[in-house]
């Protein structure tokens, strides 16, 4: 793929000589580009024919990507890629379509009809695409995402001088050699040690958590079975399947010189075995280290910059952190201005970091009194500490600043939602309107829409959602979504039922439920998809089928004390009182209102009754 860039201005600010290199040798160093950390993505703005666009920093993809979402947002021309051009990454491989944009920019690089690489599936963060190692390697990159910050370096004169220009004299600086990249081997890969046996690692930014493949995982005498590990959920990527991870103690990682002991990294089967990778290094290893590529060089060059690294989510102590030479726990450098508090705190709530994310956010709220998504972001960080009450006058006082934040209408309908505050449906409202219909949320917003009985709105959100994505992982959970939706507001049954029969298919494709449980808004349990369809049987008047399909799902439910068998008895009573079968339907009612109280009220909201 050709991309015709113009180096419009390297917007070099600072000369600096490096720690212990020659006085020839100085590195040209630009002003910082803001990143934002959001959810462990480091995320920048640029501009697709001059429209703001977010992206996410991904050093482990070869070349920019868009979602097909954003295609249609941004009404770019695609073709279809040659027949033999597939990519692979985590998830498989896919044949992807190629758009073109009049202009894209960012960070001084400036291209005419720019190429971007179209896959299957959605960024699911408000991030309409990738921008990978072709733009990266056009110079030394500094990784400063503590901060909120990343620079392009070019050196002069330096060979072989350790470049990590920051550190201070007694602080330990990694160094890691990584194979010479290329237009052709763009990868960032270097090596490592887990538990003492070597592995092969990829710098891969677009990962927001470290992951050590399964086959590398055994070598090292880890395997899901053994002592102390815990299931984790899963992962995606560039493919269409989703792949399963867990949480495994590791006594010892190392890489650089720098060991971290004690700690929790995910495994999982991500098959990146062509690339002779057995480790994605994600964003919260970028996230707890000040790091140098020297692509000049072929090294990396870090510092840590204090606490937990892999096991973000873990109570203390802390991974002890060792190293050749002890390890400084240096601050970074101290903002000086709204927008670096703005940037740190949001990298402190990826990291779980709350008290002093609320403390920077709180000097960016101070200096900067007009900034509607200080107070949002603040209100995130109060949220996720557990003070809902300052969290909500967070978002409200977003909200006064900017009405059109519909980031903020989300959150602040979100946190009052469990109490079925008044106002959710207004702000619910606000996000379908301020919202572009393309954006990925519409999913989730769909969800939320039911959640308060909302059923003809949460199907028109999974209309929208299911036309911009087409081929994504998550399309048949959106169908099995939309057939509830339409069945509870008993419209378009018909319609329903044929979303319903698409969604069960892929399910008995895919031969488990784990296809279900591994997306990001998979439906509630076992025998979700099943009950969903005997609802649009029961609406038909099939009453038969109706019973078939609640005895399925009753049979997937394993746990007989789930509160999920209340839906499909539920159901499976009033398909049995409607047949006359009486004794039967009074007996399925009364086990389901034992094991959930609320079960009239939710089917009542939708007009059905014994």
């Amino acid at each position: 793929m050709r991309r015709r860039f113009a180096w419009v201005v390297f917007l070099l600010a600072t000369a600096v000589a490096t720690a212990g290199a020659a006085d020839r040798c100085k590195l040209l160093v630009s002003r910082p580009m803001p990143v934002k950390i959001e959810n462990l993505r480091a995320v920048v703005s640029a501009d697709i024919n001059g429209v703001a666009a977010p992206f996410i920093i991904d050093t482990g993809s070869f070349f920019d990507f868009l979602s097909p979402a954003a295609v249609a947002q941004f009404k770019l021309p695609v073709t279809n890629a040659p027949p033999w051009y597939w990519v692979s990454g985590v998830g498989g491989s896919v044949l992807p379509h190629i758009a073109t944009a009049k202009t894209f920019s960012w960070a001084g690089f400036s291209a005419r009809d720019a190429i971007f690489l179209v896959g299957d599936n959605d960024f699911r963060g408000g991030e309409v695409g990738l921008l990978g190692q072709n733009l990266f390697r056009v110079t030394d990159v500094d990784f400063d995402f503590a901060d909120g910050a990343l620079r392009f370096v070019k050196p002069q004169h330096c060979r072989d001088a350790v470049l990590a220009y920051w550190a201070t004299p007694s602080q330990f600086i990694g160094e890691v050699d990584v194979d010479r990249t290329s237009t052709e081997h763009p990868s960032l890969i270097g090596k490592a040690s887990v538990n003492g046996h070597d592995v092969e690692v990829l710098f891969d930014t677009g990962s927001p958590r470290t992951i050590l493949s399964l086959a590398a995982a055994k070598r090292a005498g880890i395997t899901p079975e053994s002592p102390g590990v815990v299931p984790a959920g899963a992962t995606g990527g560039m493919g269409n399947k989703t792949v399963r991870v867990w949480s495994a103690p590791v006594a010892k990682f190392e890489i650089g010189g720098e060991a971290i002991e004690r700690t929790h990294i995910l495994i999982g089967g991500i098959d990146l075995a062509d690339q002779g990778v057995d480790m994605l290094l994600g964003a919260d290893f970028f996230l707890a280290h000040h790091i140098y590529v020297a692509y000049s060089q072929n090294k990396l060059y870090f510092t840590y910059n204090g606490g937990r690294v892999f096991d973000l989510n873990a109570r203390p102590p802390a991974s002890p952190i060792t190293a050749a030479a002890q390890p400084e726990e240096a601050p970074s450098e101290t903002p000086t201005d709204a927008a670096g508090f703005l940037r740190r705190g949001m990298a402190e709530i990826s990291r779980s970091d709350f008290s002093a994310a609320i403390a920077d956010l709180t000097r960016a709220c101070r200096l900067a009194a007009a900034d509607a998504n200080c107070r949002y972001q603040r209100g995130i960080a109060y949220w996720r500490n557990g003070n809902p009450r300052l969290a909500l006058a967070d978002f409200d006082d977003a909200l006064k600043l900017s009405p059109g934040d519909y980031d903020a209408h989300l959150a602040r309908a979100e946190l009052q939602l469990p109490q079925l505050q008044a106002g959710v449906e207004d702000d619910l409202d606000a996000v379908d309107r301020l919202a572009p219909q393309e954006v990925d949320l519409r999913l989730h917003l769909a969800i939320l829409y039911g959640s308060i009985d909302q059923y003809t709105a949460a199907a028109r959100q999974l209309d929208l959602w299911i036309q911009y994505h087409p081929r994504d992982i998550r399309l048949p959970v959106a169908l099995g979504w939309r057939c509830w939706a339409r069945a509870a507001a008993n419209t378009q049954l018909r319609q329903a039922l044929a979303d319903c029969n698409e969604a069960v298919h892929a399910e008995q494709a895919a031969s488990h439920s784990l296809f279900w449980r591994l997306t990001h808004h998979a439906g509630p349990g076992p025998g979700w998809l099943l009950r969903n369809r005997s609802l649009v049987y029961l609406r038909l008047g099939d009453l038969d089928r109706a019973i078939a399909d609640d005895d399925a799902a009753l049979t997937q439910i394993k746990t007989q004390a789930s509160p999920e068998r209340a839906y499909p008895l539920y159901l499976r009573g009033l398909a049995e009182l409607r047949k006359g079968l009486k004794p039967q339907g009074q007996a399925d009612l009364a086990a389901a209102r034992k094991l959930r109280a609320d079960i009239d009220r939710h089917y009542g909201s939708m007009g059905l009754s014994p």
